[in-house]
């Protein structure tokens, strides 16, 4: 078995891997590994038999705002990790990430983060070598719209071209930086995903956006809702559900941290419901690339994510 990094000239080894793996076509893979490497500082390594990839680990390099720091710090973002399925219970994931984090301390990262499904968290749980402890687990919760008399807003399946409104990112929890590029990345370049978008607009200013998609929760349309950002969250997501109820939806999906700022602006539309733990749970992961990590990585309060962060 040799490892080595994987770049995109190993496109065809590597999407062919990613494909066995999840269940997707190659091509499908192909056009994501492309995706991630436009909107992204990719560090990946491959484990080879001969010619052959069977498995590989990557991580996206990341900025993470702390709270009462001014400056973001550098984590990897794992994602995706596979082995072949003629080659697990070998232990290969844990010696594949090594030369990963490897790489990320050398830039200064100082953990690793990740969203780990059931089968990833016996991958955390069980390798002593891998490293990662597991924070907590995303809630999934339910919102029933209350009537609101707020404004509608635009709906549209199209990313919004127009001027944005500073949204800010100073917030007292742990979180991703915030921007327009990197929004317009996550979701309007997303190869395969299409999403919905409500847009509050003034004059020719954007001052906010959702993103959702349609689906259906027994038999009833609503919207699983992956992001919001504005300067004023609760107005936004106001707007927002009028416009949804107008258009005949009254239910809305979330899956967020406990502590998120989305979730406590949820509780100005309607009737917020945590709900049980769905089959296909996701965990939040950390691992420490730093001796001297804040121990408020490791505090599942300390941390404001959305269902839209996870990739």
């Amino acid at each position: 078995m040799e490892l080595s990094p994987l770049t995109l000239d190993n496109k065809s080894e590597w999407s062919e891997l990613l494909g066995i793996s999840f269940d997707r076509s190659v091509g499908d893979m192909a056009h994501l590994l492309e995706w991630f490497h436009k909107g992204h500082t990719v560090i990946a390594w491959g484990a080879w038999d001969g010619t052959r990839l069977v498995a590989q680990y990557a991580c996206l390099l990341l900025k993470l705002c702390l709270p009462h720091t001014p400056s973001p710090v550098s984590v990897g973002m794992s994602l995706n990790m596979a082995v072949h399925p003629d080659y697990r219970g070998q232990g290969i994931i844990k010696e594949v990430s090594r030369p990963v984090y490897e790489t990320i301390a050398e830039r200064q990262g100082v953990a690793g983060i990740g969203f780990s499904n059931s089968a990833g968290v016996k991958v955390d749980r069980r390798s002593k070598g891998y490293g990662y402890r597991v924070i907590g687990r995303m809630q999934p919760s339910l919102v029933c719209l209350s009537h609101s008399h707020s404004q509608p807003l635009e709906l549209t399946d199209a990313w919004p071209e127009g001027l944005w409104n500073e949204i800010p990112s100073h917030r007292a929890t742990i979180h991703l930086p915030i921007s327009r590029e990197n929004l317009q990345h996550r979701y309007a370049q997303h190869p395969f995903r299409r999403y919905h978008y409500g847009v509050w607009r003034e004059n020719s200013e954007i001052h906010g956006i959702v993103i959702y998609r349609p689906i259906r929760i027994g038999g009833f349309p609503a919207a699983a809702l992956l992001g919001a950002y504005s300067a004023d969250l609760p107005e936004l997501l106001l707007r927002w559900a009028r416009t949804m109820r107008d258009s005949g939806i009254h239910f809305i999906h979330t899956l967020t941290t406990p502590s998120s700022q989305l979730r406590d602006a949820l509780s100005h539309v309607g009737k917020c419901v945590n709900l049980p733990y769905s089959r296909s749970p996701y965990f939040l992961t950390v691992k420490a690339l730093d001796n001297h990590l804040p121990d408020l990585f490791f505090q599942f309060s300390a941390w404001d994510f959305m269902g839209g962060d996870i990739l």
